[in-house]
């Protein structure tokens, strides 16, 4: 490791290569796809996510690819990359590349230290502040229905009989609910929740003309 005063000497004696930003298309598909690029820092500044990636090979096409994602990078002289782009993504992402002294060249980022994947927990136990999806009642017959269509979305659900109802309605998560095969089973005035399930959500009744309201956020 060079002392201080060595770095500065280096700076002042030599003409150091400017930082280098390139962007990455997601979108598109590529294999290998060669950068004409010399440095020894390499950093993935940014991307549409933390899952989004692109493979990397150092100095040869026949070497072993390396994975890079969002702020992840290394520190190692090259002279070229090849870069895959898997299928199935999206976006830009943007790479910086520096040369000469790794040491010398650091990313300040003063952005919050909560990356993508925690911060989408975060947003899940804070809860939305707008319902995804809330309608009038529907009835319910002796046939499974659909009560809350799947939604990607969605966070939690709520569906409770009313209060007026003479029969019984069972709650299933696939149209082969019955009366015997049922998630819960709703009196009148009853409710069933849910959380961290995105799919279908059924209903039958014991006799026809059984209502429900509902609700998903």
């Amino acid at each position: 490791m060079r002392t201080f005063n060595e770095q500065l000497d280096m700076v002042r004696k030599m003409g150091l290569q400017a930082v280098q930003q390139i962007s990455v298309d997601l979108s598109v598909v590529a294999t290998d796809q060669e950068y004409n690029l010399s440095g020894n820092f390499f950093y993935v500044k940014e991307s549409p996510d933390q899952d989004m990636y692109v493979e990397v090979k150092i100095n040869g096409s026949n070497v072993k690819a390396i994975p890079w994602t969002k702020q992840t990078g290394f520190v190692h002289p090259f002279n070229r990359l090849y870069i895959t782009t898997p299928a199935g993504q999206t976006g830009t992402m943007t790479i910086l590349i520096a040369s000469e002294a790794p040491e010398l060249f650091d990313v300040v980022d003063n952005r919050s230290a909560i990356s993508a994947a925690t911060q989408g927990i975060l947003d899940e136990l804070r809860g939305d502040v707008t319902p995804e999806t809330v309608g009038t009642e529907k009835t319910i017959g002796v046939a499974a229905a659909v009560v809350i269509a799947a939604n990607a979305d969605r966070k939690g659900g709520n569906v409770q009989s009313k209060s007026t109802n003479t029969g019984i309605v069972y709650i299933g998560l696939d149209n082969t609910v019955t009366s015997s095969k049922w998630v819960a089973e709703l009196q009148a005035g009853q409710a069933f929740s849910i959380d961290d399930y995105r799919g279908d959500i059924y209903a039958i009744g014991s006799a026809a003309g059984q209502l429900v309201g509902w609700g998903e956020w």
